[in-house]
């Protein structure tokens, strides 16, 4: 994949932008700005009836054995490279997070999912965005392949041990979430386990 050219817009095809008016805790006047991938009444719903929704499901798959995790090295063009991150994708309508997970996680790895935990939703990145997805846990069977992925997908599917998640967060370039995953599930934060 390439990037072509960057352009400035003000309508967009799949997130909408909303600005929120609010009174500061001394009472002025600001606005937050953000983007959405629902309408309005989802995000009044959020905003003053404090109801959480979910926008899909990002997969830690291990093996038996709990010694390995399923990862992909995708091409994200908001980066314009690729980054390592666990398998992840949005929820159809009315779809259920784990039959979600099991769907994303086949078209993105050819791999079969068997969840054994779900996450409750959070956020992905509160600042800009009111996303939240599930992470959902479990066991993974069978032999990767690209042949699921769609045509805008460019991603190669490792299933990585501990030595190889070390390598990878100190030399590539990994999503956040996806880091601490792997951080937390291998003992490596240097922080906590160094």
């Amino acid at each position: 994949m390439k990037i072509k050219r960057v352009e400035k817009i003000k309508e967009l095809n799949y997130l909408h932008g909303y600005r929120i008016h609010y009174k500061t805790k001394n009472g002025q006047d600001k606005a937050w700005e953000l983007v959405s991938r629902g309408d309005k009444k989802r995000l009044d719903k959020e905003l003053f009836d404090n109801h959480s929704y979910t926008d899909g499901a990002m997969v830690f798959a291990v093996n038996e054995e709990k010694t390995h995790v399923v990862i992909l090295r995708e091409y994200r063009v908001s980066a314009g490279k690729y980054i390592y991150m666990l398998p992840a994708g949005l929820i159809d309508h009315d779809e259920d997070i784990k039959d979600a997970a099991v769907r994303e996680f086949r078209e993105e790895t050819g791999l079969k999912l068997y969840p054994e935990y779900v996450e409750k939703e959070r956020y992905t990145s509160v600042g800009i965005i009111n996303e939240k997805v599930n992470i959902v846990y479990g066991r993974f069977s069978g032999e990767p392949t690209k042949a699921y992925q769609e045509e805008s997908e460019d991603a190669d599917i490792f299933i990585i041990d501990k030595e190889e998640a070390i390598r990878i967060l100190n030399e590539e370039e990994v999503s956040i979430r996806s880091a601490m995953l792997l951080q937390q599930f291998f003992s490596i934060h240097p922080y906590f386990n160094g």
